[in-house]
């Protein structure tokens, strides 16, 4: 497995999740900013990404959706293919679901029966998703968060922790749901909502870090 932008804390989880599976890092590419990863010895920096023999998959480590997808990107950029998903042993997956190629599932974490999880999707520590959901391309989901059932989320979407949503409810492309709200209505795309029950907030995204160039 290759770990590609390994500055973001969370790469410490990917690392626990491939410890636990018994799957070899054989290279942990940096981009730029101080790396986080525990096994130093697997640093190799982006420039020399093209002189290695390389074989393994990549997942790219990030939580904020736009980051990740950047890193994507940047990976495939380089002549890496993305690595088949990153399941924790500890998941709890049903047999119909159906998880993209790119997309880290975190210890803990409940996917119900027939629901879809896009490309380069990151659910963290303990979320559940409800059955009949779908999750499309660099969704992030973050620890605690509850989606009850036949929940949609657009692409770029990003749920925070211990954020619940209703069922059948539709959540918009880019838009971000914060920590601990309780969703109880459809959002919009590129709006952030919380409180419970959650409401529109104003959001400047030019001045939140979740959405600044180096942001993660």
């Amino acid at each position: 497995m290759i770990l590609f932008g390994i500055r973001s804390p969370i790469v410490v989880e990917y690392e626990e999740t491939c410890r636990r599976l018994g799957l070899a890092i054989s290279m942990a590419v940096s981009v730029n900013g101080t790396p986080r990863i525990l096994a130093r010895d697997r640093i190799v920096e982006l420039a020399d990404v093209g002189s290695k023999n390389v074989e393994d998959g990549f997942l790219a480590c990030a939580f904020t959706p736009s980051r990740r997808a950047q890193l994507i990107a940047m990976g495939r950029e380089a002549g890496l293919t993305l690595a088949q998903a990153l399941i924790d042993p500890t998941a709890v997956i049903a047999t119909s679901v159906r998880v993209g190629d790119g997309t880290f599932i975190n210890a803990g974490v409940v996917i119900g029966a027939v629901s879809i999880i896009g490309q380069g999707v990151l659910i963290n520590r303990a979320a559940s998703i409800g059955h009949h959901s779908v999750l499309q391309d660099h969704v992030s989901v973050g620890p605690g968060a509850t989606l009850a059932g036949n929940i949609h989320v657009g692409a770029g979407a990003m749920i925070g922790a211990g954020a619940v949503i209703q069922p059948d409810i539709r959540i918009g492309a880019r838009a971000i749901v914060a920590a601990g709200s309780v969703v109880r209505r459809h959002v919009a795309e590129n709006t952030l909502v919380a409180g419970n029950p959650a409401t529109r907030r104003p959001f400047n995204a030019a001045r939140s870090s979740l959405h600044m160039e180096d942001g993660e």
